[in-house]
């Protein structure tokens, strides 16, 4: 599927699911393609996303949330505790603190199902940012103002009325419940002989190619079906180099995965 046939099927898909709303294409500096979709439901509030294509082979599915300074490390425990092929960061610039969450589909393996679901991550991966960091804003104890009662008159001095009093009531806290999710395992380090073959990862909805060495410009061997346990063995830069149950060995681009920058 080339970038022109994605960019019709996405805009089919969105006006076909219940729970997904094409915004129409927008302006996006160094984008070849740039739309809103907005991901509604019952599952919460409404989500505006971004779907980006930037060149190369795969598209790009973004939310950007502007959230508090001292709520990023509770955003940032929650982007720990997503699938690997979901990449969350925080961005604190002059102009404030945003929580960027975002994931790639490869243009080969997009179809309704992979962009629908990669959609709904994202959208269900916000608002458990803005859960937390709304929780994180609550506790933060805000000042109180002062209260100086005013003198009454015709008191006698001897006997001067107390000033009522005011405690604070504590503010309810929530505690968000953990999301059922997968977290990747430490990548194995490599030992002096071959032991037991234990998948430590499995591939991402949108399916992984596979490369026979770490070369982009080498063919492409093999398209690893979505949700095939993978063992990665060895991590090299950007590459992962993985064994399947079979013995089969490959390299995969492993910032897909979570196992490189």
């Amino acid at each position: 599927m080339n970038s022109d046939e994605a960019r019709q099927a996405i805009a089919g898909w969105c006006t076909a699911d219940d729970n997904l709303e094409y915004l129409g294409e927008q302006s996006e500096a160094g984008a070849d393609y740039a739309a809103g979709v907005r991901a509604t439901g019952s599952a919460g509030a409404p989500v505006e996303l971004q779907v980006l294509h930037q060149g190369g082979d795969r598209i790009t599915v973004r939310h950007t949330a502007s959230v508090a300074s001292s709520s990023g490390e509770q955003a940032q425990k929650v982007f720990d505790q997503r699938p690997g092929w979901l990449l969350g960061r925080i961005d604190r610039g002059t102009n404030g603190t945003s929580a960027v969450i975002e994931t790639h589909v490869y243009l080969d393996g997009l179809s309704k199902n992979s962009f629908i679901q990669a959609a709904a991550e994202v959208a269900h991966t916000a608002r458990l940012v803005g859960g937390v960091t709304t929780a994180s804003a609550a506790a933060s104890p805000s000042p109180q103002q002062s209260y100086t009662p005013a003198t009454p008159q015709g008191v006698p001095a001897a006997q001067p009325m107390g000033a009522p009093s005011f405690s604070p009531q504590p503010q309810p806290s929530y505690s968000p419940q953990p999301q059922p999710s997968y977290s990747p395992q430490p990548q194995p380090q490599p030992t002096s002989g071959p032991g037991p073959w234990v998948p430590t990862h499995s591939v991402p909805p949108q399916g992984l190619r596979a490369w026979a060495a770490p070369d982009p410009a080498g063919p492409v061997v093999a398209n690893l079906a979505p949700g095939l346990p993978i063992q990665v063995a060895e991590v090299r830069g950007a590459w992962a180099r993985v064994i399947c149950s079979n013995g089969w060995v490959g390299w995969i681009d492993g910032r897909l995965i979570g196992v490189a920058a």
